[in-house]
């Protein structure tokens, strides 16, 4: 026997049933699929054969034709080695495969779960629940039925629609009434990180089932929902679509934004279609976070398409109006007063007012980005910053009462900001200049909020505190405009023209944990106890030292002078994060970051 004999005799076909959730092996050809007409009858439908290593299948009853992908086997076609097919047969809807390994079905596979989604190419699903799986409600919900798909499971295969109802109870039993979801839905989104593929609201930071989705209703008069206001408008589950399988409001106006079902806060474009890398940005009170967010979002479109051939793009342009307008107002200043940006409040414009865990608490509002290969928009993925109040990281702010920094715990990267000239040793060694950020005579508490950080991290990821995460943490040690002549001359690498080298980063991370031994130890002490992925990063987002705003409204309050900004190194720790955390879109292939030779 030849070893193509060997290989041939191996293979054999896997027969999914998706609707009872059965899996059958055939090892002999050719296999004969039979079909059940509704009384109960069972009828041969098609064969599956095999000749010389290769596999077909073609129908047996012409006047009951089967699909495969969609399409009636009017022929003799070739099936492919390894490549899961939907097969609709009468009265089955079955995944079929033949190779010599058990085909991936997915873990949930038997849990009898479908999902739809349009046939005219959105990817948007939408989960069905127990007690939609008759036909009544589907035909309902989806209207035409004709132009939408279900999936089983997480299969990435796809039915008609119309056949699934076809093979459905006309109404909903007592045996497919919904039962209480699973403890495991609303939990905290850190207790699920990475335990399916259920989103993360970016607003409270809770998980959901996508069939759980709400939308916006669109209509002037359906506005008061009854846990927002009566100012806003209403939220609902949808029911029904149009024939582009967009929600239709009870006024039948097309309502395509969506929401939370917890919270109830409007999710960002595209939220259900990509992934959402949570970047949190943490700093003690005045530390300089909105400057540094203002400068980041200014420059990184700029150094991603330029060193890196990636788009960055505004993913929510009215979710980030506030962000926006702070970036736009210290670029576009040509004063100091034009320039000045007031610290984040506690509870100010920068946060929003809703429901979550029975209490109207104040949570932060996402700043979304889209990210994507300039040349393959395949490789994609969403980015959510924070601007986050300083406050809400001191130990004697209670995460249940004011739960506006719970998204450390599901952060893919952390960011803490220090601000060398509030640390005494800092200042003391600076005392000779001339800085008006050195007469500063607040409370260094920022080794304190950095340990709160990642004790709120740990235990919301359900860590001890000996444990290490593995979450990527930059520490970024701002103001190095002030702090860089401490050092010897150039020993910090700070090109102008091109992003720094990996060499470079860890040599400068080095030297600046030195630094922060020497001055400050506890913050190198507290971030090592924190997460096994730390680089130190020298910034500066504004490049120059504030001045004193001489007269009007803003007497006497710090700004940057709009002729100085010269930002130095501000976009560093987010490109290492997305290094750490995206690396097939920051693929290295797409640009040469390696220093230049002379």
């Amino acid at each position: 026997m030849g070893i193509f004999d060997i290989f041939r005799r191996q293979a054999s076909l896997t027969i999914a049933d998706c609707l009872n959730r059965s899996v059958t092996k055939v090892r002999t050809f050719p296999a004969t699929l039979n079909g059940k007409s509704p009384d109960g009858k069972t009828t041969p439908l098609c064969r599956i054969s095999e000749e010389k290593g290769r596999f077909h299948i073609n129908a047996l009853d012409p006047s009951s034709l089967p699909l495969l992908d969609g399409e009636p086997i009017d022929q003799t076609l070739e099936i492919k080695r390894n490549q899961l097919y939907p097969l609709t047969l009468k009265g089955h809807l079955l995944a079929i495969r033949i190779g010599v390994d058990e085909p991936d079905l997915g873990k949930d596979f038997r849990a009898h779960g479908w999902s739809v989604e349009s046939a005219g190419g959105d990817r948007l699903r939408l989960q069905l629940k127990s007690d939609e799986l008759n036909q009544t409600a589907l035909k309902e919900r989806f209207s035409p039925t004709s132009r939408f798909l279900a999936i089983p499971g997480s299969l990435d295969i796809r039915f008609p629609l119309t056949e699934l109802i076809n093979l459905l109870p006309k109404e909903a039993s007592e045996k497919t009434k919904p039962a209480p979801p699973p403890a495991s839905y609303g939990t905290d989104a850190a207790s699920r990180v990475g335990a399916n593929s259920d989103p993360t609201c970016p607003i409270c930071w809770k998980t959901f089932p996508k069939g759980d989705v709400m939308n916006i209703a669109s209509h002037e008069e359906l506005m008061g929902d009854p846990e927002l206001g009566p100012h806003t408008k209403q939220r609902f589950v949808a029911k029904r679509f149009n024939e582009l399988g967009q929600a239709l409001d009870e006024k039948g106006v097309v309502s395509v934004e969506l929401a939370c079902p917890h919270c109830r806060g409007r999710l960002p474009t595209s939220f259900l279609s990509q992934n959402h890398l949570i970047f949190s940005v943490v700093g003690a009170p005045s530390s300089g976070k909105s400057y540094y967010l203002s400068t980041l979002l200014q420059l990184l479109p700029e150094e991603l398409i330029r060193n890196h051939g990636c788009v960055l793009q505004d993913g929510d342009p009215s979710g980030n109006v506030r962000l926006n307008e702070m970036k736009n107002r210290l670029f576009s200043a040509t004063t100091q007063e034009d320039a000045f940006i007031s610290k984040t409040d506690f509870e100010g414009l920068m946060y929003e007012q809703l429901p979550r865990n029975g209490k109207t608490v104040a949570l932060p509002r996402p700043f979304v980005y889209h990210l994507r290969q300039a040349r393959n928009a395949d490789q994609r993925v969403a980015l959510v910053f924070y601007d986050n109040a300083g406050e809400h990281f001191k130990p004697t702010i209670s995460l249940d009462e004011s739960p506006g920094a719970l998204h450390v715990a599901a952060s893919s990267a952390l960011f803490f900001l220090f601000d060398p000239t509030a640390n005494r040793v800092f200042r003391k060694r600076l005392s000779r200049k001339r800085d008006p950020q050195l007469r500063s005579q607040a409370t260094d508490e920022q080794d304190t909020i950095l340990a709160e950080m990642g004790i709120r991290v740990k235990k919301l990821q359900a860590k001890d505190s000996h444990e290490l995460v593995d979450t990527p943490l930059a520490i970024m040690v701002g103001k190095c405009d002030v702090w860089k002549s401490i050092l010897p001359e150039d020993s910090l690498a700070m090109p102008e023209d091109r992003p720094l080298s990996d060499d470079e980063i860890d040599r400068n991370s080095e030297i600046t944990r030195n630094l922060l031994l020497d001055f400050c130890p506890t913050i190198v002490a507290n971030a090592e106890s924190i997460s096994s992925r730390i680089r130190y990063f020298p910034i500066s987002p504004l490049g120059h030292s504030p001045k004193e705003i001489a007269e009007g409204p803003l007497r006497g309050k710090l700004a940057p002078l709009p002729r100085r900004l010269k930002p130095l190194l501000a976009t560093a720790p987010t490109l290492w994060a997305l290094s750490e955390t995206a690396p097939d879109i920051l693929s290295p292939t797409t640009a040469d970051s390696s220093p230049q030779s002379g």
